[in-house]
C-alpha cells in the first residue's frame, strides 16, 4: 500500500490517478475527504500534518509515503517531522519527498530554504528516502491567464527567468516509477521539461493555441509590485515566490534528462499543457 499525502494537489491528484490506473493498491490521504474526488478503487483517508492523532490511521499497513506538506511557517518543517515519527511507528519503508530544484543550487529564499531543511528531516529519518525537485511547474502560467483572457496580453515581469518548466504529471510519473521500484533509494533528482522557454516564447505558445496573438508586456519589478498590491496578492508568502523567481534565473533554464531516464519516456511539451488547459485562457 502506498500513500499520497497532499492527494488533492496539482501532483497528488496526478500520481494517485496514475498508481490508480496502474492498478497499485493506493490510499490518498486529504484533510476533507468529502470533498475528494478520486478515481474507482482508490482508498481515502482523513489526514492532516498539522494534527499528528489523524496520521497513525492514514499510514496503518503502507510501505511507502509520498510526502507533500502544504508549506512551511517560520517555525521550519515541523510537518516533515511529525510524519517521520509517525511513519517510523507505522513500520514505513521509504520516504519520496517532493522538494524543489533551488535545493541543489543553493538558493536562499524562504521556501527553498523550508524545503531543504524538510529534506534533512527526511534524510535524517533512518528510512529509505528519495528527493524530487522540480523546476517551475507549467501551471504557474495560470498567473498570465486573467490578462491574457480579458485583454490578449501577457504581463511578464522585468527578470522573469527562462524557464524549463515541467508538467506536473510527469513529476507523478517520476514518483509513481520511485515508489513502485527499487534502485532510487538515497538518491535527489532535478526534474524539469524538456525545453527552456522565455517568457515571450510562453506567450506565443499560448497564441499559437488559441490561434489568436497575444502581446507580451514586460514590466518593471515595482510595476509588478504594485499590481499585486492593487489586487490584495502581498504578503510573506508572496514575497518569498517572488525572491525564489528572482533568484531561479541563474538556474531554471538548465534541463536535466532525470524524466525521461526514470520513466522512459520524453517530458510533456507546455504545448500539452496548454491545450489540456485552454480553458482558463478564455
Amino acid at each position: 500500500m502506498i500513500l499520497v499525502t497532499g492527494a488533492t494537489g496539482n501532483v497528488g491528484s496526478e500520481l494517485v490517478a496514475q498508481l490508480a490506473a496502474d492498478g497499485v493498491p493506493v490510499r490518498a490521504m486529504t484533510r476533507n475527504p468529502g470533498k475528494a474526488d478520486f478515481p474507482a478503487g482508490v482508498e481515502v483517508v482523513a489526514g492532516d500534518f498539522d494534527k499528528p492523532e489523524t496520521l497513525p490511521a492514514a499510514l496503518a499497513g503502507t510501505d511507502r509515503v509520498f510526502v507533500c506538506p502544504p508549506g512551511y511557517g517560520p517555525e521550519g518543517p515541523v510537518q516533515e517531522r511529525t510524519l517521520v515519527a509517525a511513519a517510523r511507528e507505522a513500520g514505513v519503508k521509504h520516504l519520496v519527498k517532493l522538494s524543489t530544484s533551488g535545493v541543489g543550487y543553493g538558493a536562499t529564499d524562504p521556501l527553498t530554504s523550508g524545503h531543504r531543511a524538510g529534506e534533512q528531516v527526511i534524510q535524517d529519518s533512518g528510512l529509505q528516502w528519495t528527493i524530487l525537485r522540480p523546476g517551475t511547474f507549467m501551471i504557474y502560467l495560470y498567473s498570465y491567464a486573467d490578462t491574457i483572457r480579458k485583454q490578449r496580453t501577457l504581463y511578464a515581469t522585468e527578470g522573469d527567468p527562462v524557464s524549463a518548466m515541467i508538467h506536473p504529471r510527469d513529476i507523478a510519473a517520476v514518483a509513481a516509477t520511485i515508489l513502485t521500484t527499487s534502485g532510487h533509494e538515497g538518491q535527489a533528482y532535478t526534474l524539469t521539461g524538456g525545453e527552456a522557454l522565455s517568457p515571450q516564447r510562453q506567450g506565443e505558445i499560448v497564441g499559437e493555441a488559441l490561434g489568436q496573438e497575444i502581446k507580451i508586456v514586460e514590466r518593471t519589478q515595482a510595476e509588478a509590485q504594485a499590481e499585486f498590491d492593487r489586487l490584495g496578492w502581498g504578503g510573506p508568502r508572496l514575497q518569498a515566490l517572488l525572491e525564489l523567481k528572482r533568484q531561479s534565473a541563474a538556474w531554471d533554464w538548465k534541463i536535466s534528462d532525470s524524466v525521461e531516464k526514470i520513466t522512459g519516456k520524453a517530458p510533456l511539451t507546455l504545448r500539452t499543457w496548454v491545450d489540456e488547459n485552454i480553458h482558463i485562457f478564455g
